[in-house]
């Protein structure tokens, strides 16, 4: 194949070109779904006073996601070729899962990444002077995780666009560390705690636009609602039952008020505001 030609530049009109240019993805969608098989042989706490499931709370208070990239670790061969050296995949790298929460006023998201980690490697006989530790075995703590990236339809020139979503499932995760989290007698702010998850492998699907051709042997199911995004439970992460577009315009996203979104500060201002923003009472 060579290089293009002058005539090959793409030189379309700009009516052609608006709809591409104006559906990029923003950053601000997506949602963490803590898919945890094991949740209640580690965690032994109890349930949000504020009515909430715990990993309901967990998922609505994940500030920052990272979706994963990957690596291959090289070998080298010299000599095969004169003056030539020839690179070739050894093993694939997955790089560590950062993960950063709004810190809640019952210290839930505290107290979840503290028994995880106590339960991996517990202390026995804690307060004594012949306290000791024995890790567990990873098959009983080793937990499955979702990160789901979707878009809002509707964007721009194009208001019957309604996109797919893009799914990440990260295999074998358990926590490798939690952040400490400063406290300081200066200006209020909200705090935040960060872990970072290791994991074995992750695997990707994707749910199609709507209207739009696809060669995934996925099965699409019926339209998703925002509400179907932020109730959603691990058994909808099967492959062949992924929901096809998000067709509401509520998003778990905090501080972004130009994106018809949740905005933390509704939760802060001290205006009598429901889910969303809502007013109640």
């Amino acid at each position: 194949m060579s290089f293009p030609t002058p005539g090959q530049i793409v030189r379309d009109p700009l009516d052609r070109i608006i709809p591409t240019l104006s559906t990029i993805s923003l950053d601000t969608f997506y949602q963490v779904t803590f898919s945890f098989g094991k949740f209640g042989t580690w965690y032994k706490g109890s349930s949000s006073s504020l009515g909430l499931d715990v990993k309901r709370k967990m998922s609505l208070l994940c500030a920052e996601a990272e979706l994963p990239g990957t690596s291959y670790a090289v070998s080298t061969a010299i000599g095969h070729y004169q003056g030539i050296v020839e690179t070739f995949p050894n093993l694939r790298q997955f790089p560590p899962l950062n993960l950063t929460f709004y810190v809640d006023a019952e210290h839930i998201i505290i107290d979840v990444w503290e028994q995880w980690m106590n339960y991996i490697n517990p202390v026995n006989n804690t307060k004594q002077l012949n306290a000791f530790s024995r890790f567990k075995y990873p098959d009983s703590y080793k937990e499955v995780l979702h990160v789901t990236k979707y878009e809002r339809g509707g964007i721009g020139n194009n208001p019957g666009f309604k996109p797919g979503m893009y799914h990440y499932e990260f295999i074998n995760v358990w926590p490798t560390n939690v952040t400490s989290m400063k406290v300081n007698y200066g200006q209020s702010d909200v705090l935040k705690c960060s872990v970072q998850l290791a994991y074995d492998r992750y695997f990707t699907s994707k749910t199609p636009s709507a209207g739009a051709s696809s060669n995934s042997t996925a099965q699409a199911a019926p339209t998703a609602t925002a509400g179907d995004i932020v109730n959603r439970t691990p058994a909808a992460f099967n492959t062949d039952k992924l929901p096809s577009v998000v067709t509401n315009e509520y998003y778990n996203n905090f501080g972004d008020n130009t994106q018809n979104s949740t905005n933390f500060g509704d939760f802060t201002s001290g205006k009598n505001t429901g889910v969303f923003g809502q007013a109640v009472g």
